[in-house]
């Protein structure tokens, strides 16, 4: 079960990843990439979430529960980063406060995972 875990992890991670990539790669337009690492991110993140459960029940010690609080507002951030990338994916460019706030949210994303 550790193993699917880690698996999960490193999805997780690597579409996190790909978001910034994306977002460094073109600067005027939403890469198809972005919305596909923010898809893997948030499957591989849902996934993540309900493995825990399972792992919890078998070693309470090692495994706490997952802190919901945390799993809401990062749910949020990648949702808002999947609209606005629905949303601005056909247009020829798209404005800076839109690549800016898409990045923040990763970053965000990024921080809250660390820290919290």
């Amino acid at each position: 079960m550790e193993m699917v875990r880690n698996i999960l992890l490193l999805l997780h991670l690597a579409g996190m990843a790909g978001i910034l990539i994306s977002l460094l790669k073109t600067r005027t337009k939403i890469a198809t990439g972005l919305v596909h690492s923010a898809l893997t991110a948030l499957v591989a993140g849902i996934a993540l979430v309900g493995i825990r459960y399972p792992l919890h029940n078998s070693d309470p010690m090692k495994w706490p529960l997952p802190d919901n609080a945390k799993i809401g507002m990062k749910l949020l951030f990648v949702l808002i980063i999947l609209a606005l990338a629905f949303t601005n994916r056909k247009k020829e460019t798209i404005s800076s406060n839109v690549w800016s706030f898409i990045g923040a949210l990763t970053i965000g994303n990024i921080i809250i995972a660390v820290v919290w």
